[in-house]
């Protein structure tokens, strides 16, 4: 599997990702990093991040750790927990396969700040569409 072009390719080709600054850094089988360097449009009114913006980056590293097989993935659901919020300039999340079968993948993500500490995490359910275009 050819991880450096999978990270290239999702870093030029996801708009999604690119529109809300996030970036995938890290890739390997049935795990995957994403960041993003946060300004005032990633935060609320009281600016801290928005709880979106963790949401968003959590569903991004999942997909990302359950195609990291070659197959494409969507999420079917997710359970997220907030535990504290930053007002980091960096955001941090990473995702880990915790089981694999032959639709659906069942992925945690843990998101942290620049200072490594951990803010929020969740498990997301994806279901596999197929393989992903050559």
């Amino acid at each position: 599997m050819d991880y450096d072009a999978m990270i290239r390719a999702t870093n030029s080709q996801n708009h999604f990702m690119c529109h809300n600054g996030i970036r995938l850094t890290a890739m390997e089988k049935d795990y995957a990093r994403v960041e993003a360097e946060l300004n005032e449009v990633n935060r609320n009114l009281y600016g801290a991040v928005h709880g979106g913006m963790f949401l968003t980056m959590a569903d991004c590293v999942c997909g990302g750790a359950a195609r990291s097989n070659g197959m494409r993935y969507v999420t079917i659901s997710s359970s997220f927990s907030f535990f504290r919020n930053t007002k980091s300039d960096r955001l941090v999340a990473e995702g880990r396969v915790k089981s694999r079968g032959k639709t659906i993948c069942v992925v945690e993500a843990e998101l942290r700040d620049g200072a490594g500490k951990l803010l929020c995490s969740g498990t997301f359910t994806m279901f596999c569409t197929g393989p992903q275009a050559g």
